[in-house]
């Protein structure tokens, strides 16, 4: 081989190596990313409540008021009380709920209006003992696809997934067992 063709091949060799060199290292690069995003994403305890401890519950929509008690374990509605609750759809409610996160935190808010908090769509209360929370349901956000969310009188406002708002906005209907013969009589 001539001495031009050793040059050449020297050099492509260089270059092959930092081609290689270079795709190792954003390779380890990706590989680490994720995990430095996932570090840096925070996660806001909005509820964190013993589902089971809870003995009462108020929930007020724009259409109707529910109250539910709960008597020796099991819930009675305050409105009708002659109607069957369903204890597991309670307390799956109550599990929905009562371990509430958020992504989003806005402190320190003044005005509650703008969040749609003043007067709230739906307000949820859950009582145990001597320990009472609110829960209030604002106004969508759709850049961020959740609802405004507060807790009692704070001055902290969350976004919290859109499917809250069919988590919260329950009637007396939602808590009464569901009977086949009740589900053939809407089919027809």
């Amino acid at each position: 081989m001539n001495k031009k063709k050793r040059i050449q091949l020297v050099v492509l060799c260089a270059v092959f190596m930092i081609v290689v060199i270079a795709f190792i290292a954003m390779k380890i690069y990706q590989k680490n990313a994720p995990e430095e995003a996932k570090e840096e994403t925070v996660i806001y305890q909005v509820l964190d409540v013993d589902a089971s401890a809870i003995t009462e519950i108020g929930i007020i929509t724009e259409e109707e008021t529910t109250n539910l008690i709960k008597e020796n374990d099991t819930w009675k509605s305050l409105e009708e009380e002659a109607a069957q609750i369903d204890d597991s759809l309670v307390e799956s409610f109550l599990e929905n709920i009562c371990q509430m996160t958020s992504d989003t935190c806005i402190e320190n808010v003044e005005d509650m209006s703008q969040y749609g908090l003043a007067e709230p769509m739906i307000s949820v209360t859950v009582q145990w003992e001597n320990n009472m929370y609110i829960i209030k349901l604002g106004d969508y956000n759709s850049m961020m696809q959740g609802y405004y969310i507060s807790i009692n009188d704070e001055n902290t406002v969350y976004i919290t997934d859109s499917s809250i708002y069919y988590t919260l906005n329950k009637s007396l209907d939602s808590f009464k067992p569901v009977s086949y013969t009740h589900l053939r009589a809407h089919e027809t």
